[in-house]
């Protein structure tokens, strides 16, 4: 064991230690919003500062908090990854808070999950009133933090146990009230893991990260997984299409993550800044240089994909994840046949996951091509819903095979095609059941003025449902008739929607995604 670099251990910890006795060449984290570089070395002695101002504060016997939740509300950089990996050394309980959310929305998690400690960044002092009077018992500790201390206590990490618990990951609350989804050690070893052998990642890659870090997303895909292979990860404070096509071009990245919405951006931002310029041809050599881009958290509508594909010539990966799972499906990584990455689909099962659909009555489907509910078992499914034990009772089979309200299809190879939660984007209209995504990926695809589109079901007596779609056109006026006719070619004439909504803008969270339930409720109240 090297003196020098502490918190030499188990899973997370000694992937780390290993890269920083080897004397790993490339940096560990680069904050751009602060300006700094760690190696890895760096992130651990950072890590082990944090450790030892949690266990200072909280009094903690032997160096460990016995899973106390301790909250952060911290932009991502090098700040972000100390405390997370510092509450982890101390034997607690991460619970990262969004960096854009309303205090109320942070009182929910802060309440729900009652952390004994707050971390507060400069950025959000405006907020640390209102945690002091709402929650006085809580203890804040600002950040940034103090320097390195001349010499910290070489004690052992807590118990290694990979059954403790380790993460906090607030649900969207897209369909109901936000829970906390409790992942162990054990949990986030084995998601990073799979994901670094799917996705073949090395101590080469370079990640341009601007995903959020208080989702899965971006907390595992992106930023666990690239630590844990001894990669580097380029942190944003947000996202940004010039800056990330200006790195694009520099030449020396390798993988990019995002959501739609962001491919869709950085699609239009090369069609009116980038396109027919002196920088056109550096930045799409630029972007063919990267060996993975993915796309995940939401729908990737077909004709984001294709346009992507003709600016850089790259595939975008779809995949297929929420909170309480991890990762569980992923298209191929070798696509060099063409076909490991389907149009709509979300791919195949990683490594060690079991994934099946199940039918309304609980039976497991066989047959191909019929659609049914997600469940999936194996050692990514997160331990419990924090605090709420018949809930999590409730969406467990009796096989323990998690129940993800997500309906879709298999075809003959094994790939599954997501066709929507099975609560809001599964309409059910006339005896018909429709997909809410398919819908809104042929009204993309097929009517050029409409830029973003929600589909929902509205009640209705006589068919149940009707099929709305709510629109965010280019300001070209176009009738009913005309969008329904656009349609008739790829779609059944009961999915075409018969009611048409435009709208100045469609509200989503950071991943994407739209609370349709509240769409619904205030455009027809």
């Amino acid at each position: 064991m090297d003196p020098t670099i502490p918190l030499e251990g188990h899973g997370l910890f000694s992937a780390a230690y290993g890269h920083a006795v080897r004397g790993h060449e490339g940096p560990a984290i680069i904050d751009v919003g602060a300006g700094r570089t760690l190696t890895y070395a760096d992130l651990l002695t950072g890590a082990a500062v944090v450790r030892h101002i949690i266990t200072d504060v909280l009094a903690a016997v032997d160096g460990d908090i016995q899973e106390q939740r301790i909250a952060f509300l911290v932009p991502p950089g090098a700040d972000y990854v100390h405390i997370q990996w510092g509450i982890w050394a101390a034997g607690g309980v991460a619970v990262p808070l969004c960096t854009t959310h309303p205090f109320h929305e942070l009182e929910y998690a802060v309440a729900d999950s009652k952390p004994s400690l707050i971390f507060i960044h400069h950025d959000f002092a405006h907020h640390k009133s209102s945690f002091t009077s709402t929650f006085p018992s809580i203890k804040i500790v600002d950040v940034p933090l103090p320097h390195t201390p001349s010499a910290l206590p070489q004690t052992p990490l807590p118990d290694p146990s990979p059954s403790r618990r380790a993460l906090i990951i607030y649900t969207s609350g897209t369909t109901s009230k936000p829970k906390g989804c409790v992942s162990t050690h054990a949990n986030i070893l084995f998601q990073a893991a799979s994901l670094v052998k799917a996705w073949h990642y090395t101590p080469s890659d370079h990640l341009i990260h601007i995903l959020p870090l208080h989702h899965v997303h971006g907390i595992i895909n992106g930023l666990t997984a690239t630590l844990l292979a001894g990669g580097t990860v380029e942190l944003h404070p947000k996202f940004d299409a010039s800056a990330v096509w200006k790195r694009w071009m520099d030449g020396d990245t390798t993988l990019f993550m995002a959501v739609p919405t962001v491919y869709a951006r950085l699609n239009t931002y090369f069609t009116t800044h980038i396109a027919g310029t002196d920088a056109e041809q550096a930045a799409i050599h630029g972007a063919r240089k990267l060996r993975l881009v993915v796309s995940g958290s939401a729908a990737l509508p077909t004709s984001v994909k294709t346009r992507f594909r003709e600016i850089t010539g790259q595939v975008l990966l779809e995949r297929y994840g929420m909170t309480e799972v991890g990762m569980a499906l992923s298209c191929r990584y070798d696509d060099t046949d063409g076909n490991g990455r389907p149009d709509g689909s979300v791919g195949w099962p990683l490594d060690g996951v079991d994934v099946r659909l199940a039918s309304d009555t609980g039976e497991t489907i066989h047959d191909d091509d019929t659609e049914g509910e997600i469940q999936i078992s194996g050692a990514n499914v997160f331990k419990e819903y924090w605090g709420r034990p018949d809930a999590t009772a409730s969406e467990f089979t009796s096989d323990s095979f998690f129940k993800t309200g997500d309906i879709a299809s298999r075809r003959p190879d094994g790939a599954f095609f997501i066709r929507g939660r099975s609560s809001v984007d599964i309409i059910k209209s006339g005896g018909y059941k429709i997909s809410a995504l398919e819908v809104e990926r042929e009204i993309l695809s097929n009517i050029p003025n409409i830029k973003e589109v929600a589909v929902v079901g509205i009640p209705d007596e006589e068919w149940g449902e009707r099929v709305a779609a709510v629109i965010v056109t280019d300001g070209k006026e176009m009738l009913v008739k005309e969008y329904r006719d656009l349609l008739r070619g790829s779609l059944a004439g009961y999915k075409i929607p018969t009611v048409w909504k435009v709208v100045d803008g469609i509200d989503r969270n950071a991943m994407g995604k739209v609370n349709k339930k509240h769409l619904v409720k205030d455009l027809w109240p």
